[in-house]
This record gives structure tokens, sequence and C-alpha cells, in this order.
């Protein structure tokens, strides 16, 4: 960027320098067409928003090397390396990869063993399900589940996982070793009068309510507008809630929280499916980030002929996709940045938020690019004189970037003009102030609110 930044002609920096709110349009329509012709800007937006290029793409060579990584990890007795490890290559795996099955399958059935070692029973089972969704044959994926819900006392799963393990493994010392266990479960069945360990039961779900208590606007000198209770509160009630229209998760908090809900990521935080950028807490938050996603899986077919009714259903219950679950009407904010390009990776993140916000609002509007009108703009954009020249130039170039950054997704087409260009730097120029005074809870956010939306 400094590179490009550079080589902008000293009277087009001066004209940026310079400017007001009110000259948005003709800078970035300047700017625009200077960059239009100039193939170094170009061979940049190929390479941070090509496909082909990829960058934050998925790689089977990087997974197997994390793999085998992780394996002699898991064997000296060093868990937390290996679970490190076997993360690192569900990372860059990718979904349709294979060695003697499903790669993604086998990743998530080796960090279920290092989760159990750890004892993290219910991260284990889930990553269990995870495999089983993937490759509904997969013996011991099955075996793996029948162990971890052992572990939680929940005999009656454990004996439906261990026999459709049985029915599945097809040598007879791998038979035998499931019978034995399931002897030695049945006999600790009988020693208890326990069957289901309550301690392990996710109660994660339970959300507080709104106090109903009513509130107004208010307006302050000091403050300026706000709202205020109607009535008393009792302390530490929830009084109001609302969804931001847009928002994303700032780099220093990548690693450690989940990209989608902003709660910190569990010890089976689950990766995209198609790039290597975005880490969720769960299937629910990645579809939810990213739209659902359609595999074909080889492996996932009809289990076995001889099995059960009651085992039938069971496999079915246990296989179930997340994806059913999904609102259909929910708008994916990570889609457009999605299928490995590097722009969502390495762009300041109120320029990334900037172009969530616009992608959301001309989908919203049904494919409408107006999505503002200049009055918004320039509300957007009151402080914009007061910003320095070095700023205002960078916002200028990073706008035009994302722009045509976004010009390059298969799902969205915005036309390039000093207008459009415009409306993403002052989202951008908002955003970079809600970036040090407007955070949700924590630092881990940047937010654009719902008035945005109207």
């Amino acid at each position: 960027m400094e590179k490009l930044k550079s080589l902008v002609p000293e009277t087009l920096k001066r004209m940026i320098g310079e400017s007001s709110a009110d000259d948005l349009p003709r800078t970035c329509s300047s700017l625009g067409d200077f960059l239009l012709h100039f193939e170094p800007f170009h061979q940049m937006v190929r390479d941070l928003a090509d496909p082909e290029v990829a960058l934050c793409g998925k790689n089977k060579e990087a997974a197997l090397e994390s793999k085998q990584k992780g394996n002699k990890c898991f064997l000296s007795g060093d868990y937390a390396n290996a679970l490190d490890f076997y993360t690192q290559a569900l990372i860059v795996a990718p979904m349709d990869a294979h060695e003697d099955r499903n790669l993604v399958a086998t990743l998530y059935v080796n960090r279920a063993s290092v989760l159990h070692k750890m004892g993290l029973l219910r991260e284990c089972l889930r990553d269990c399900n995870r495999a089983l969704q993937i490759s509904s044959n997969y013996a011991k994926a099955w075996y793996r589940r029948g162990k971890a819900n052992a572990s939680m006392g929940n005999y009656k799963d454990t004996i439906r996982d261990l026999d459709v393990a049985k029915t599945l493994e097809l040598t007879m010392g791998g038979k035998r070793q499931i019978e034995s266990e399931m002897k030695i479960i049945l006999d600790q069945q009988k020693s208890t009068s326990n069957p289901s360990i309550q301690q392990y039961e996710n109660t994660s779900d339970i959300l507080d309510e709104p106090h109903p208590t009513g509130l107004r606007c208010v307006a302050t000198p000091e403050k300026g507008k706000g709202m205020a209770s109607t009535g008393d509160l009792p302390q530490a009630s929830l009084v109001h809630t609302e969804d931001p229209f847009s928002m994303i998760i700032l780099k220093p908090c990548r690693e450690t929280h989940c990209h989608y809900c902003l709660n910190e990521l569990p010890a089976d935080k689950v990766p995209c499916t198609s790039c290597s950028i975005p880490l969720y807490c769960s299937e629910k938050c990645c579809i939810r980030a990213g739209g659902k996603m359609s595999w074909d899986y080889p492996n996932n077919q009809r289990i076995h002929e001889n099995l059960s009714a009651d085992l039938e259903k069971y496999i079915a219950e246990t296989t179930l996709n997340v994806d059913s679950e999904t609102d259909t009407e929910h708008i994916p904010e990570h889609k457009h940045e999605c299928k490995g390009v590097h722009w969502p990776a390495v762009l300041p993140s109120e320029i990334v938020l900037a172009g969530r916000v616009l992608v959301k609002s001309i989908i919203k509007r049904r494919g409408s690019t107006d999505i503002f009108n200049l009055r918004e703009i320039l509300d957007l954009s009151h402080h914009y004189s007061k910003t320095p020249p070095e700023r205002k130039l960078e916002l200028h170039i990073y706008s035009a970037v994302l722009s045509y950054c976004l010009q390059h997704s298969d799902d969205f087409e915005l036309p390039i003009n000093g207008f459009s260009i415009s409306q993403v730097l002052s989202l951008s120029l908002s955003l970079s102030c809600m970036h040090t005074c407007r955070v949700r809870a924590t630092p881990l956010v940047n937010y654009i609110s719902k008035k945005q939306e109207g």
C-alpha cells in the first residue's frame, strides 16, 4: 500500500489532502480515473481478490503436514500441541480432500481423541458428530463417540455408538475389541445408579431477557442523545438489546474469539469450509457467517442393510446437518469475502466492515447500488475536514481497493465510479472513528447500528 501511495501524482495528492466532505465525489472520481489505467494497482487487486490466487485458500499438502506433526505430538503425550496442529490442519484442509477417507473427517476424529485425553468430553463429542456428518460410515468416529459418551456416563448412547461401530468395522480384531469395550461398559452401567452425568449438560443457550421497563429518548449537553428508563431498575438488569446492522471482529482477537458471535472460542473451534481466515465456536455460527455450503461426500452412503430401525433412526439424528436449522432470510456477512481471497485478511478492519455494510445494504435493497443519498453520505463525513492529509489519501486508496475487490466477487456487482468510491470512503471514515469510541462491550468488534439500514 505504501508503494501505491508513493506513485500517486503530487497534484492528485494535494487535491485529496485539501479536500472537504463536499469534494469527495470529485476527488474519488479523479483517483479512480488515475487507477483505472494504472497496471500496478490492478495487479495488486488481482493478488488480493482473484480466487485463482487464493492466498487464504485451502491447501491439502499443508493440512497433511500439520496432521503428521499432530500425530507425533499425540504419540508422545504432548496433547496441547497435538490439539493445535490438528486444528491448524482443519483450517487449511479442503472439504473434498481424501486419503483412505475424507481428510476433514479424519482430522475431526484425531482431534476428538486429543480432546478425550484432555478431559474435554463435550468438545470430543462435537468433533465426533462433525466427522460423522461428513462420513457417516466411519467406524472409528462411532467408536470414539461411544468412548466419550461412556466417560460422561451416557451408557445408552454408548452402547448404540459401539453397536454401529462394530457393524461398520471390517477387521475381526477390531470387532472383538469393540465387543470387549461393550462388555466392560455394560458392567459399569449395572454398577451405577446414575445413567447420565448432568454436569456435562450445556447451559450456554440460556439468555438474559430484557427487563420489562419502558425507555425514552433524552438529550443532554454533555452526552448528546441517549435513552433513559421510565422507572426504577433492579441491579444488573438487562434494559435494552439491539443487534448491530453489521459487525466484524478486530484483528487482535481473530485467533481467540468467534468471528460471528464474538464469544471466546472453545477448544474444538470450527474453521470456514471454503477459506482459511475465520474461526467459529460452532457450525451454526459458521453457516450464519458464510452461508450454507453443499458438499458431496462419497463415503456418506447408506451404512448397512442389517441395522435395526432404532439404530437407523439414531444414526440419522446423530448425523443431521445443522444446515436445516438455518434462517433462510439471514444475510451471511462473510460470503462475499470467502473462496480464499486475501483482501479480508490484510485490509484494515474498518475497511472490511465498510464492505460488509455496503454488500448487506445492497442485498436488502434487492440489488440496488444506490444505498445512501448524498446528504446521508455527508452526514457520515462531517469530521472529514479534520482528517490529516495522509489519512485522507489512505482512505481514498483503501476505498478504491475495496470497491474493485467487491467487484471481483461472484455473487456481487458494484459499479466503479467516484460516487460509489466516496460511499465506501464515508463508511470507512465513520467506522474508523467507531474503532476507538463505539465498541460493543469489549474491544472485539466494530459495528454500525441499524439506523444506517433505513
